[in-house]
């Protein structure tokens, strides 16, 4: 993992810090390393560490609450140990809302920088570093048709308790009618949660808009006001829209980004951009929910929608009403074999179109071609050979 990468997930981390189921199914929690007591969850391991961390960021000597030393661990303190809201701190350090996002952002930036260095460089020298771009590769895709506006409500929920603190009022105008995007479910709300989390360090009003429009493709977009110090805050969280970049192009979709002129305040526009990806379905029938999740696994890189069926019996009824790309079909199955789906599905005039791969422990190629098959795969079925025979059939591209 690359420091941005590590930086931007752990601010999103820190802003949940109490919030144990939260913490236990974060991205960045297998990473932390796990404690010796037995009892201990992950969530605890995680909020001891960094509170642990917190306080080896305390300057030696008598507290100064104005000097730029102690600042950073004073916010950091206050707001994640004493859990003071951010207009208390501001107050107490004689500092206003604007200079105290500021600072934060810094604070949380000096934290980060040292517990990747005390926990998490050591670990990616052992296993050898690896460029950004091959990181982003670790997430692992599963591409659906998902409402858009269903994953922002539930993106919300989790938001809530952090807008109320920081007195945020968030209005939502989202399209009349429902949107729909092709897109990974947690990769999307993890894209969300960390725009939210730069926005709301570069806001300068308490009214954050998030709209959603449909047209030529559909689009999310958060307005907000910035002041005329905006460039210098932007310049202190620009790796978290730099992970939103990278995360994005997985989706696919584009961030745009509309700010006033330098030194001037005014409205700021973010806008995530969704590709109009129509979805192809794959239909794999094969009774192993193993096998299933194998073939998603292959094809968490492309735009198709892998939909499984494990019940033959459902087979020929489900491809009428699918209408996949290309079917992949189990030999070996309870009651009903795949040489008898196979024939049903060559005679029927609804199905008989749609190329069909057959698996099997068995070496039968011959028999599989002879009875309508399009391609045969002996299992268990590499991945290599799998894609390349959709790419034979024009259903990927190599």
């Amino acid at each position: 993992m690359e420091q941005q990468t590590f930086t931007s997930l752990f601010k999103d981390l820190i802003s949940r810090l109490y919030d144990r189921v939260a913490i236990e199914t974060h991205p960045l929690a297998p990473y932390f390393p796990s404690s010796e007591e037995s009892n201990l969850r992950r969530a605890e391991v995680i909020q001891r560490l960094i509170l642990d961390e917190i306080e080896h960021l305390r300057p030696a000597g008598r507290e100064v609450l104005q000097s730029a030393e102690w600042r950073p661990y004073l916010i950091l303190h206050r707001r994640y140990v004493d859990g003071q809201d951010p207009h208390e701190i501001a107050a107490s350090l004689y500092i206003g809302d604007r200079q105290l996002r500021r600072d934060h952002s810094r604070a949380l930036q000096a934290l980060s920088t040292l517990i990747w260095e005390g926990f998490f460089q050591p670990a990616a020298r052992k296993q050898g570093d690896q460029p950004q771009i091959q990181e982003q590769e670790e997430f692992e895709i599963h591409a659906e048709v998902l409402d858009l506006h269903e994953v922002i409500h539930g993106v919300m929920g989790l938001v809530k308790r952090r807008l109320e603190i920081e007195n945020v009022q968030l209005r939502l105008e989202l399209a009349a009618n429902p949107l729909q995007v092709f897109a990974d479910r947690i990769l999307l709300r993890q894209i969300l949660l960390s725009l939210l989390n730069y926005v709301l360090h570069l806001r300068a009003q308490p009214l954050l808009i998030l709209r959603t429009t449909d047209g030529a493709a559909e689009e999310l977009s958060l307005v907000f006001e910035v002041d005329e110090q905006w460039a210098n805050t932007q310049g202190d969280e620009q790796d978290s829209l730099e992970f939103v970049r990278l995360l994005s192009q997985r989706l696919p979709a584009s961030v745009k980004e509309s700010y006033p002129p330098h030194g001037l305040a005014g409205r700021a526009e973010i806008h995530l951009v969704f590709a109009k990806v129509q979805p192809k379905s794959l239909l794999v029938v094969d009774d192993q929910t193993a096998t299933l999740k194998m073939f998603q696994r292959y094809l968490s890189r492309t735009n198709l929608e892998v939909v499984g069926l494990s019940d033959p019996a459902q087979a020929v009824e489900t491809v009428r009403q699918l209408q996949p790309v290309l079917i992949v079909l189990d030999v070996m199955m309870p009651r009903i074999d795949g040489w008898e789906i196979l024939q049903a599905l060559q005679l029927d005039p609804q199905t008989k179109q749609i190329p069909i791969i057959i698996c099997s422990a068995w070496g039968e190629p011959e028999l599989a071609r002879s009875l309508g098959a399009t391609e045969f795969l002996k299992k268990p079925v590499i991945q290599k050979d799998f894609l390349a025979a959709l790419a034979r059939l024009s259903i990927i591209q190599e």
